[in-house]
């Protein structure tokens, strides 16, 4: 079983949606690593979003130094005063409000 925190939440979306035709080890295995992969995507976006005004440049410049590690950007966003553990829940109470939205509720 993987201990990874992000993969059992994502597994537990994919669980409680009951969607037909997961019950395939491969196709569920494949859903859940899109939708973290997507989940993932969310949550730098917020965090990006959630960075003040006058930190916009400075991570600008990080990103663009080849030389620039993900641990680095990390830090420069922790460091900037974005609180990264609320922007990181609220991200994945949206994503899954979302996915587990019936459809029609995606239509208006």
């Amino acid at each position: 079983m993987n201990s990874d925190p992000l993969d059992q939440f994502v597994r537990d979306i994919v669980a409680d949606k009951r969607l037909p035709g997961v019950d395939d080890d491969e196709v569920r295995e494949q859903l859940v690593t899109d939708l973290k992969e997507r989940l993932l995507d969310q949550v730098d976006r917020a965090m990006v979003d959630a960075l003040p005004d006058d930190k916009v440049d400075g991570f600008n410049e990080l990103l663009d130094n080849e030389a620039t590690t993900d641990e680095q950007i990390q830090a420069y966003i922790a460091q900037s005063g974005v609180d990264t553990q609320q922007v990181a829940t609220d991200t994945m109470v949206r994503f899954r409000e979302l996915y587990l939205a019936p459809p029609e509720a995606h239509e208006s």
